[in-house]
C-alpha cells in the first residue's frame, strides 16, 4: 500500500467555498424520514429528518448549499407533550389527522412544512460545536404560512 504522505497536494479542495450553515430563519422543508426512537429514560419519540428546500426569509444565503443542510428534530411523546406532538404532526400534514401516531410514520415522509430554524452552538456538555446544529423552534403548515405569515 502506498504511503499517503507521498500524495501530491492539489488545489481542487481550495477552489470550493467553505461550507456555511443555513442562517436562522423560516425554511420550506421536506420530511425525508420518520422513525421511533427511545431515550435512555425509556421515553419514546419520533425522530423526523428534514431537507431544507427554500428559504422563506431575506437573510444572506451566499455560500449556503441547502442540499447539504440536513436537520433532525425529535418529538418526545409523553402524557404532557402529546397535545403538542399531535399539533405539530397536523401542521406537517393534515393527512395525519384521524390516524394514530404509528400510522403517521408512513404518512409524513415527503410532506412539506415551514420550519423556523435556529442554531445550537454547544453540545450537551457545553463544548462549542464546529458547525452549528440546526434546530426547529416552530412548525407552520405551508397553507397557513403562505396565507398569513408571508402576507404580513
Amino acid at each position: 500500500m502506498a504511503d499517503l504522505f507521498d500524495t501530491v497536494v492539489n488545489a481542487t479542495a481550495a477552489d470550493r467555498p467553505a461550507f456555511r450553515q443555513a442562517p436562522v430563519g423560516d425554511y420550506l422543508a421536506t420530511v425525508q424520514s420518520v422513525k421511533i426512537v427511545k431515550a435512555n429514560s425509556g421515553t419514546q419519540g419520533l425522530e423526523l429528518s428534514y431537507t431544507l428546500m427554500e428559504p422563506m426569509h431575506v437573510h444572506d444565503m451566499s455560500g449556503v448549499d441547502l442540499s447539504k443542510c440536513r436537520m433532525r428534530d425529535t418529538l418526545w411523546i409523553s402524557e404532557k407533550s402529546l397535545p403538542i406532538v399531535q399539533e405539530r404532526l397536523a401542521r406537517i400534514s393534515q393527512d395525519t389527522v384521524g390516524n394514530s401516531i404509528r400510522d403517521a410514520l408512513d404518512i409524513l415522509p415527503g410532506s412539506e412544512v415551514v420550519i423556523t430554524v435556529g442554531h445550537e452552538t454547544e453540545d450537551r456538555e457545553g463544548k462549542p460545536l464546529n458547525t452549528p446544529r440546526l434546530t426547529a423552534s416552530r412548525y407552520y403548515s405551508v397553507d397557513w404560512y403562505m396565507t398569513n405569515k408571508k402576507a404580513a
